[in-house]
């Protein structure tokens, strides 16, 4: 090779280093930012199944691990510890977490109202259908026991919002009840099983226990147990938000995106979204027509949660869930949600 073509074949090589710098699309498909989610395998994650199966997030130039997890408490623990970077979990355990010191913020938003309180057995039969604080002490009276209603982990969501419709909404009395914590697939196999009289489930649980019990019946909506109720988010640790902004930015895009596909063509979300939540368990068209439930709310702007968040939290303070004054707002960092809303 002469001296001419060797500096030709280095200006060529230096050429497409300087094009690769200013064609960020190019280098992030060279090179992709590695993120590690943790999520609860609930329809409210959906967003993310469909964002990763439908190859959106490599588009972007992240490569993503999902991890699941049974609760939120567990998963923000995991989250504080370093273990992963995103979470798709309800909100309550995110801000009572970063009450206690752990460097973590909301960035965006994914469903709202999602819990309902189902009943099944003799309670739903004395119940029918209607809780007051009378038809529990009743049923407790003739049963000579306690009601048994599974929810998730103190300080999760679903235990927190159960805990604002029994004691603010019905108000029944404590010592009729026994709350009993225990993972999300855990209660919804002890509430067909008979092991429990009610529980706090959502979407697609809703849809596949009416399937597999038609008697199974709502005692209350997400909206009767808590006024725009606030349900899961997406979280980020902060060194991660610090290191990877632009990532993100580009990663809310793609949850946008697919927070529209779920409103747009609920099929087909069911359809790649059973690939990581129901594969095996369900069918596509049972949780296409959980996306048609009114249950299923999707919203990806975080903005308009934080008043029922901080409502939430003052309750969880007031039960002892949270400890201090958790300043809501701070806990969420806008900036990414609004730049992909952006563009």
């Amino acid at each position: 090779m002469t001296a001419l073509t060797r500096r030709s074949a280095m200006l060529a090589v230096a050429a497409v280093a300087s094009l690769a710098a200013l064609t960020p699309g190019a280098a992030r498909a060279a090179d992709p930012v590695k993120l590690e989610v943790g999520y609860i395998p609930i329809l409210a994650a959906a967003p993310l199944f469909i964002l990763e199966g439908e190859g959106w997030a490599r588009e972007a130039g992240i490569d993503l691990k999902l991890t699941k997890f049974e609760s939120g408490p567990h998963a923000i623990q995991a989250m504080a510890a370093g273990k992963i970077d995103l979470l798709y979990a309800g909100v309550a355990p995110v801000l009572v977490a970063r009450s206690k010191g752990a460097d973590v913020s909301v960035i965006a938003n994914s469903a709202v109202e999602e819990m309902v309180v189902a009943s099944r057995g003799e309670f739903a039969k004395a119940l029918g259908g209607k809780a007051t604080a009378e038809s529990i002490a009743t049923f407790v009276a003739d049963s000579g026991r306690k009601v048994k209603i599974g929810t998730q982990p103190p300080g999760s969501v679903p235990d927190t919002v159960l805990r604002h419709w029994l004691f603010k909404v019905v108000k029944a009395d404590p010592a009729n009840v026994e709350i009993i914590s225990m993972g999300i697939e855990k209660t919804q196999q002890a509430l067909l099983a008979g092991a429990l009289d009610a529980a706090t489930i959502r979407e697609p649980t809703v849809t596949v226990t009416q399937k597999v019990d038609p008697n199974v019946g709502l005692l209350a909506t997400g909206a009767e147990m808590f006024p725009n109720q606030p349900g899961t988010v997406i979280a980020v640790r902060g060194p991660v938000a610090k290191e990877h902004g632009e990532a993100l930015t580009r990663l809310l895009k793609a949850h946008i995106r697919a927070v529209d596909l779920i409103a747009k063509d609920p099929a087909r979300s069911a359809k790649v979204a059973n690939e990581y939540l129901g594969k095996g368990l369900m069918e596509p068209a049972t949780l296409e027509a959980a996306f048609r439930s009114p249950g299923s709310k999707f919203v990806a702007d975080p903005h308009g949660v934080v008043p029922a968040v901080e409502q939430m939290m003052a309750y969880a303070k007031e039960i002892g869930s949270a400890e201090g004054t958790i300043p809501v707002a701070e806990a969420f960092d806008f900036r990414f949600y609004d730049a992909a809303a952006a563009k």
